[in-house]
C-alpha cells in the first residue's frame, strides 16, 4: 500500500512537471485572459479585514463559485476536502471535516469555527459546525469559501483551533436576477433550488436563496455486523432518506447590512447507532437552526472606521431512536434547544508608521440552553437547563516595518461560563524577499471550551451511568507554521507549508468507576489526553491555455497522541489533482480525483485508501440563460470506508458508490 501511495505521489508530481512544461512552449499564455485566471484573491477573514491572500498572516485558500459549478461541490463538505490537509468522513447522519491529521470520534466539528461573512454559524450547544446538507444556505449562493488553517482564537475566540472558514454569500449586485434550479440524481435524489439579486441604484441590494431537497438514500445498506436473522441479516431497508429545507437572505442600505437564514435538516439512520433496533426506518435525527444579524459600518475619518453587529440565534435538535419491537418497543426521544443573542463592536485605525490596529469586544448571552432525553409514556432520564454568557476583548497591530517586512502581533481574551478564562496570543513574520516570494513564520494560540453536551449530559439508565462534569477545563492548542508562497511564471503559484502542533487538556469520554452499587459501568468527560503533530502540505495552481486549469495538492501528516500512538482516522497522506479543461461543443470539464490514505478505527483495525474520482460537465446551452450540468461521483466505482465512532456496532461506514446527479439552470 506504501508504494502505490509514493507512485501516486510521484504521478501528481509528474503531471505538473509536465504541465508546467507544455504550458510553458504554448503561446497561449501569453494573452491576458488567460493570466486573468489565478489573480490573487482578497479574504478578510484572516485579519477581520480585507487582504491580499499573499499579504494575510496566514496560508489562506479560496474555494470560488467558479470551482463550485465547475467541479460539482454539492456540500460544504465536499468543497472543502480540496483544501491541503482537509478531509472528509460521513457516518450516515453527518459530514465531518478533519484538518491536519485530527479528527476524533464525535466532535461535531467543534474545533473547526464556521462563520457566514463574519457571523458565526457554530451552534452553542455541542458548538457543531454544519458542513453537509445540514448547512443552512445553498452553494448556489455563495461566492467564494474563505479557508484559514491554523489558530484563530486570537481573533475569534473558541474554537478556532484548527481552522476558520468564512462562506461568503452573494449579493444582489454580484448575482442579479432570478436563477430557478432543478435537480435529479440517484437514490432518487429531488431538489429545487431558486437565487433572486436585485441591485437598486449605488446604495441598496437584496438578495435571497431557498431549496427543497428530497432524497430517498440507499434502498439496501448492507452492514455485516448485523448479519443474523434476528437483524434482518445486516439489511437495512429504505432507512436512508432526508429532508432538507433552506431559506437565506441578505440585503444592504448604505452603511446597514442585514443578512438571516432559517433551514430544517431531517436524517433517518440505517446503521443502528446507540443500539437501536436495526432496520427501523422511524430512528432519525431533525436539526434546525436559524440565525439573524444587523450590521452597521462607517468611516469616521480618513484613518479610522467603526464596525458593529447584532444578532440573534437558534438551534434545535430532535432525535428519535428506536429500541426493542412489538410489545417491547420503547421510543426514546433526545433533544436540545436554545438560542442566545450578542453583539459586536470593532474598531480599525490606519495608525501612524504603517501601523494597522483592530480592537472589538464581543458578547453573548445564552438565557436557555435545554437538553432532554425521555421515553414517550416512560422515564425522563435528562432535563438540564442552563443559562450562560460569553465576553471577549482582542486587539491585533499589523506593522508594515520596511517595504518587504511585515510584523503581525495580537492576543485576545475570553471568558465562558463565568469560570473559564483565557488569553489567546498571535504572532507572524510576512517577508517578501522578492516580489514574487512570501515567506511566513506563524504562531497561534487557540482553545475550545467544554460544550453543554460534555458538561451536563448525564443519564443512569439499567446500570449505564454518563456522568456529568462541569468542572471540565478548555482544550488548548500551540502551532507553529513556516509557508513558502510563490509567484511561478505563466500565472501559476506554488505554495508550501510546514507546520507543528501540540494539543493539552484534550477531551475525551472516559470509563470511570461506578458512583453507586446500581451502575455497573460508567463515563464521563474528563481532560484526558493529549496529541501532537509534525506536517508538510504542498500545493499548486496552474492556469493552462484556453481557460483551462490544473491544481494539485499533497499532505504529509503524522498526528499521534501521548506516548507516540497513531491517532485514529487519522490519514498520513492526502493528495488532490484537480483539472479544469473544454471540450468541444462548449463543454466546460471538471475531474478531481482525492486520494485519502490508510486510517485506524477507535480498536486499531486498518482503513485501505480511498481514491475517489468526480466528473462535472457543464454546458451553456443555445438557449439564453438556460445551462446544464451532470455530474458523475466516485465514477470508478471504489469501495472505501470511513472510521466512525463508539456509539456504532461498526468499526467503520462504508460509503457511497457511483452516483449521479443532473441539474437544470435557467437565468433571467
Amino acid at each position: 500500500m506504501r508504494i502505490r501511495i509514493i507512485r501516486a505521489v510521484l504521478c501528481l508530481a509528474g503531471w505538473w512537471c509536465d504541465a508546467a512544461a507544455a504550458s510553458a512552449s504554448d503561446a497561449a499564455y501569453a494573452t491576458a485572459p488567460e493570466l486573468l485566471l489565478f489573480d490573487e484573491a482578497v479574504v478578510t477573514a484572516a485579519s477581520k479585514h480585507p487582504q491580499l491572500v499573499s499579504e494575510a498572516p496566514s496560508s489562506v485558500t479560496i474555494i470560488t463559485q467558479d470551482d463550485i459549478r465547475r467541479f460539482g461541490y454539492r456540500t460544504l463538505a465536499e468543497a472543502l476536502q480540496s483544501v491541503p490537509g482537509f478531509y472528509g468522513s460521513y457516518d450516515r447522519n453527518y459530514d465531518y471535516v478533519g484538518v491536519r491529521g485530527f479528527l476524533r470520534p464525535g466532535d461535531y466539528n467543534d474545533r473547526i469555527l464556521l462563520l457566514v461573512n463574519g457571523h458565526t454559524y457554530n451552534n452553542d450547544i455541542y458548538q457543531q459546525a454544519h458542513l453537509g446538507n445540514d448547512f443552512g444556505i445553498d452553494l448556489e449562493a455563495v461566492e467564494r469559501i474563505e479557508v484559514i488553517p491554523g489558530p484563530g482564537s486570537a481573533l475569534y475566540g473558541g474554537n478556532a483551533m484548527f481552522a476558520v472558514i468564512n462562506v461568503i454569500t452573494a449579493t444582489g449586485t454580484e448575482l442579479p436576477g432570478i436563477r430557478p434550479l432543478v435537480e435529479t440524481g440517484s437514490f432518487g435524489r429531488k431538489r429545487g433550488q431558486v437565487t433572486a439579486g436585485r441591485q437598486f441604484g449605488e446604495q441598496a441590494d437584496l438578495f435571497a436563496s431557498g431549496s427543497v431537497l428530497d432524497l430517498d438514500g440507499q434502498h439496501s445498506l448492507y452492514y455485516p455486523e448485523y448479519d443474523s436473522p434476528e437483524t434482518h441479516n445486516g439489511s437495512a431497508i429504505d432507512a436512508d432518506a432526508q429532508r432538507v429545507l433552506k431559506l437565506y437572505v441578505r440585503g444592504r442600505y448604505g452603511e446597514w447590512a442585514l443578512q438571516g437564514g432559517a433551514n430544517r435538516y431531517e436524517k433517518h439512520l440505517p446503521t443502528g447507532v446507540y443500539d437501536t433496533t436495526f432496520n427501523d426506518p422511524r430512528t432519525k435525527t431533525v436539526d434546525e437552526r436559524w440565525f439573524s444579524e444587523l450590521a452597521y459600518t462607517r468611516d469616521v475619518s480618513p484613518s479610522v472606521s467603526l464596525a458593529g453587529r447584532a444578532f440573534y440565534d437558534g438551534m434545535r435538535y430532535d432525535g428519535t431512536y428506536i429500541y426493542g419491537s412489538g410489545e417491547d418497543e420503547t421510543k426514546n426521544k433526545d433533544t436540545a434547544d436554545s438560542h442566545w443573542v450578542g453583539g459586536e463592536l470593532r474598531a480599525a485605525w490606519y495608525a501612524p508608521y504603517d501601523n494597522q490596529v483592530t480592537v472589538g469586544t464581543e458578547y453573548t448571552y445564552h438565557p436557555a440552553a435545554d437538553q432532554g432525553n425521555f421515553d414517550i409514556g416512560g422515564d425522563t432520564y435528562l432535563d438540564e437547563d442552563h443559562s450562560f454568557s460569553t465576553i471577549g476583548v482582542y486587539a491585533q497591530d499589523e506593522w508594515q516595518v520596511v517595504p518587504t517586512l511585515a510584523l503581525v502581533g495580537g492576543v485576545r481574551y475570553d471568558r465562558f461560563y463565568d469560570r473559564l478564562d483565557r488569553f489567546s496570543p498571535r504572532a507572524a513574520a510576512v517577508w517578501s524577499p522578492t516580489e514574487q516570494t512570501r515567506i511566513k513564520l506563524l504562531y497561534g494560540s487557540a482553545f475550545r471550551p467544554p460544550n453543554q453536551q460534555e458538561q451536563y449530559y448525564a443519564y443512569d439508565a439499567e446500570g449505564i451511568a454518563n456522568l456529568a462534569n462541569s468542572d471540565l477545563k478548555s482544550e488548548v492548542i500551540d502551532t507553529y507554521e513556516v509557508a513558502l508562497e510563490h509567484q511561478l511564471p505563466r500565472g501559476a503559484r506554488a505554495r508550501a507549508s510546514f507546520y507543528h502542533y501540540e494539543i493539552n487538556d484534550l477531551i475525551e469520554q472516559t470509563e470511570v468507576p461506578p458512583p453507586n452499587d446500581s451502575v455497573v459501568s460508567a463515563v464521563q468527560y474528563q481532560n484526558s489526553a493529549s496529541a501532537r503533530a509534525n506536517g508538510v502540505e504542498l500545493q499548486l495552481r496552474v492556469p493552462l491555455p484556453r481557460s483551462a486549469s490544473l491544481h494539485s495538492a499533497y499532505a504529509f501528516q503524522d498526528a499521534q497522541a501521548a506516548g507516540g500512538a497513531r491517532l485514529s482516522n487519522s490519514p498520513k497522506h492526502l493528495g488532490t489533482l484537480g483539472l479544469l479543461l473544454p471540450l468541444p461543443a462548449e463543454i466546460d470539464a471538471g475531474l478531481e480525483v482525492r486520494v485519502v490514505g490508510p486510517r485506524r478505527t477507535r480498536s486499531g483495525e486498518r482503513v485501505d485508501t480511498a481514491v475517489v474520482p468526480n466528473l462535472t460537465l457543464n454546458r451553456h446551452t443555445p438557449i439564453r440563460g438556460l445551462d446544464v450540468s451532470a455530474s458523475v461521483y466516485n465514477f470508478l466505482n471504489q469501495s472505501y470506508s470511513d472510521p466512525v465512532g463508539s456509539e456504532f456496532l461498526q468499526e467503520k461506514i462504508e460509503q457511497d458508490c457511483i452516483t449521479f446527479r443532473v441539474q437544470v439552470m435557467y437565468a433571467f
